[in-house]
């Protein structure tokens, strides 16, 4: 089993996970917050395509520890900055489908570019069209999976061997400092920590 040792410049809050109390302000703009959102954290284990490439497979079962479960923390928000998941995951799916099309649709567009090179004409102007659609759906899969104003100054970066605490980093020190108040001793401020 290898350990990791990451570091970090700001330190980040290692907190008790049944104990832990946020503050009543906003993590994004330290205002009052009147709303409740709830940030989750799945684990994002490699889904291998056969159990046998996988080189933790065991034919006896399972030899390492996995923690399945999602993990949601209740943070409390002001109105700008609620987060609406039907509307994110609408806007993932469909930007997910476009790029598909469009993925379908390149196979195509490399043949004919191709051809038109080969034969020494110029390359056909619906090729350049494509090309544009193409960089619009990148620019419009970027905005759609990039993370929200939320999910950027409260990031949950993982939890300990036995799921005890969980590493938080934030990036508002007002609400740092809240927080730190807040639960002075279930949480702590640390620089480093080490993944499993």
């Amino acid at each position: 089993m290898t350990r990791r040792r990451t570091m970090y410049d700001q330190p980040i809050v290692r907190a008790k996970v049944s104990r832990v109390r946020f503050p009543k302000t906003c993590p994004v703009c330290s205002a009052p917050a009147n709303k409740l959102a709830r940030i989750s954290t799945t684990p994002r284990r490699k889904i291998w395509l056969r159990p046998t490439w996988d080189p933790n497979f065991d034919m006896r079962g399972k030899n390492r520890l996995e923690n399945a479960e999602i993990k949601s923390f209740v943070v409390d928000v002001c109105e700008d900055h609620e987060m609406s998941d039907n509307a994110e995951v609408k806007m993932r799916g469909f930007s997910t489908l476009l790029a598909s099309i469009i993925a379908s649709v390149s196979v195509f567009a490399l043949i004919y570019a191709g051809s038109d090179y080969w034969a020494g004409r110029p390359v056909s102007p619906w090729v350049y069209s494509y090309l544009v659609i193409l960089t619009l759906s990148l620019i419009l899969g970027y905005l759609a999976f990039k993370p929200s104003p939320l999910e950027a100054s409260f990031r949950i970066i993982g939890f300990d061997f036995e799921r005890q605490h969980v590493w938080i980093k934030l990036k508002n020190p007002e609400y740092l400092d809240q927080l730190m108040t807040r639960n002075p001793m279930a949480a702590e401020l640390v620089n480093w920590v080490v993944k499993v």
